[in-house]
């Protein structure tokens, strides 16, 4: 059979001149339908490698990833190439489902993107039947795999699900894979004799750092102090909440600005706030691991991790955001020894036993119909959890869903028990006493990383991934140049003038102290809704009470 003209798609569909790194390797393989496991770094081409595939063949291209916030970038960015493409997923409304769905069932598509929790609904069982599924590309695709660093169950039944569909040729796509974790997402997902195409993690143009401090107090000026000598937008990553907004005031008292990201803002709010970052030229965004995920920011200057992450591979996939317009860009982890508990708690809350899972099922079935006018804190509550960051209950409820024993959710108020749970039906990997051992040694792993400074951090990372070392110094780590002088040949001061707010900026924000009705000094801790219709929580100091309030009807002043 004749390969179709690669070259010529690539000039013609995506605007491109040639391909970079192992894209033509890749690509080829793929089109004469090869199975392929490809690891490349953040912002290295990776996606091309299954969109131009799917341009040159007939058929439906089926695209399995977890980002739903990338989803319509990414469709956006197809449809503006003249790429016929689609996403199905939770933010859509039945109605537009089954029109995208019938759609592809017509031929009209040739790339479809879906959340791995579609083949768990019934629209999209009843479609698939009638999609002609040529390609299946399966992206962060360490999700698949317990013994990486975001383990998702419904990933791990997407083997079964490819043989639903036939098997078509499956390319499995990922930043960060340990040879442990790539020989995982192999047998998970069936790939037959697949092509394995395993590049470097990190990239040249990115300086790589960990600065140790002894006292928390420390944090502040040294983050304050790369602020200020880095010209360009940059994210600085914190795990916990409580501890990103207290150094967004800290930074605020030093003269310095930030956006917040986190999940406890509405909805509203982290749309504003990442509309700002995207279209900012220095902003800088105070955030936890789940922003970045969706954000396509090429011009990212710098990275600063405020806590250790729980692995390398988040921490390599974090500062990956940086620089992908293959400028060079800071990449700095502030480590103070004592956030290891922070992480030590979270392997512990990640790994629920198999009889924490079953108490969690039998106090479901003891609410009856009841459950339906329940919240997840009503379950957190009779379970006695106190810790909002033990995220135990809701790994225990995805389990209970991916089994196909609870449907609906707590916050739509339908969800119901469908059947009953047969403990034999657990897989092996609830409650792994290994899996929980696999997420300690990622963490000491990363201890190691942030503590040590006696080799090349470039050589330590491929040593984890099980790549080719370098063949001598990088010249862009802490331990083979000194980090001011890199700092000084390649990155810009911030210019003293902060910049004047978009117009964009809302007239509340997150952070601001305000007095209410003349009595109540508070902090504004949430911003709900726009315009006339905007609502504040506030929370007193005085009681520390959160109250709703109407800027329209109750009297608000700055202070």
């Amino acid at each position: 059979m004749e390969l179709p003209d690669i070259d010529a798609a690539l000039r013609e569909r995506f605007g491109l001149s040639a391909f970079r790194g192992p894209q033509r390797e890749v690509i080829e393989a793929f089109v004469a339908g090869r199975d392929v496991l490809l690891t490349m770094p953040t912002g290295a081409g990776k996606s091309l490698c299954y969109q131009l595939p799917a341009v040159v063949l007939g058929g439906l291209t089926l695209v399995v990833s977890p980002l739903i916030a990338l989803m319509q970038d990414q469709v956006d960015a197809l449809r503006r190439k003249g790429v016929r493409a689609a996403f199905v997923n939770s933010s859509l409304d039945a109605t537009q489902r089954r029109e995208r769905l019938e759609a592809a069932a017509r031929g009209k598509l040739e790339l479809l993107y879906v959340t791995p929790e579609r083949f768990r609904s019934a629209d999209f069982e009843e479609f698939l039947p009638r999609l002609r599924i040529v390609r299946m590309a399966v992206d962060e695709a360490h999700c698949v795999s317990q013994w990486g660093h975001d383990f998702r169950p419904d990933y791990s039944r997407l083997g079964e699900y490819r043989a639903r569909i036939g098997r078509p040729p499956t390319i499995a796509l990922t930043a960060t894979a340990t040879p442990k974790v790539a020989a995982d997402i192999v047998g998970m997902l069936a790939l037959h004799e697949p092509l394995i195409v395993r590049t470097g993690i990190e990239r040249p143009e990115l300086f790589l750092g960990v600065t140790k401090v002894e006292l928390a107090e420390e944090k502040v000026p040294l983050l304050a102090e790369r602020v200020r000598s880095i010209d360009g937008p940059g994210i600085v990553y914190s795990t916990l909440i409580r501890d990103l907004e207290a150094l967004h005031v800290e930074l605020k008292r030093s003269g310095i600005d930030t956006l917040v990201y986190h999940g406890k803002l509405s909805p509203q709010e982290r749309r504003k706030m990442q509309a700002r970052f995207m279209a900012s030229e220095r902003d800088v965004v105070l955030a936890t691991n789940a922003f970045g995920m969706g954000v396509d920011k090429e011009d990212i200057r710098f990275v600063l991790h405020a806590q250790i992450p729980r692995t390398l591979e988040a921490w390599t996939q974090e500062v990956g955001r940086a620089g992908r317009d293959g400028r060079p860009a800071w990449c700095e982890l502030c480590y103070f020894e004592e956030d290891l508990a922070i992480q030590q708690g979270f392997v512990e809350w990640a790994n629920p036993s198999r009889e924490y899972l079953l108490h969690v099922y039998e106090t479901l079935r003891a609410w009856g119909e009841r459950v339906q006018a329940k919240e997840l804190d009503d379950l957190r509550d009779e379970l006695l959890i106190k810790n909002r960051a033990d995220n135990r209950v809701s790994i225990c409820l995805k389990w209970l869903e991916v089994l196909g024993v609870l449907e609906g959710s707590f916050e739509t108020h339908d969800l119901r028990l469908v059947r009953e749970l047969d403990p034999a039906q657990l897989p092996e990997s609830v409650g792994s006493v290994d899996k929980r051992r696999s997420d300690l040694e990622g963490l000491l792993a990363m201890a190691r990383f942030a503590g040590g400074a006696e080799e090349c951090r470039r050589a330590t990372i491929a040593r984890h991934f099980g790549l080719a070392e370098p063949d001598g110094p990088c010249a862009a780590c802490d331990v083979c140049i000194k980090a001011s002088t890199w700092r000084n040949a390649h990155l810009v001061e911030r210019p003293t003038t902060l910049a004047a707010p978009l117009a964009s900026e809302p007239q509340w924000r997150r952070g601001d102290w305000v007095r209410v009705n003349h009595r109540h000094l508070g902090q504004i801790v949430k911003v709900e809704g726009e315009g006339r219709r905007v609502r504040l929580t506030v929370e007193s100091t005085s009681d520390l009470q959160r109250r709703t309030v109407d800027p329209r009807r109750d009297h608000v002043e700055r202070v």
